[in-house]
């Protein structure tokens, strides 16, 4: 009786650790997504008077985009928020 639970727990022990091996091994693929290569970036300097509006504009019509969509992906790829207001000399990163 005794042999049969330590043999018990020993599969038990093994499995455990089997699966754990196994979710571990694919945690890797699902944390790293794809990334975005440097030079796909362009930097945009901000002029004298010049808003998100401004900036998103022409991106937006490049891509056949919504304008607003384009702004908000401004703003998050630099950290800017709705109140925040540009500065002239501010560089822009535009994905």
């Amino acid at each position: 009786m005794k042999r049969r639970t330590v043999l018990r727990w020993g599969m038990t022990i093994v499995m455990a650790f089997g699966a754990g091996f196994y979710a571990g091994s694919g945690i890797g693929s699902i944390v790293q997504g794809p990334t975005v290569a440097a030079d796909s970036a362009e930097i945009h300097i901000v002029e004298d008077g010049e808003t998100l509006w401004d900036i998103a504009r022409d991106v937006a019509d490049d891509r056949g985009q919504d304008i607003r969509e384009t702004i908000y992906e401004i703003q998050i790829n630099n950290g800017i928020n709705e109140t925040d207001s540009l500065r002239p000399g501010q560089k822009i990163i535009i994905r």
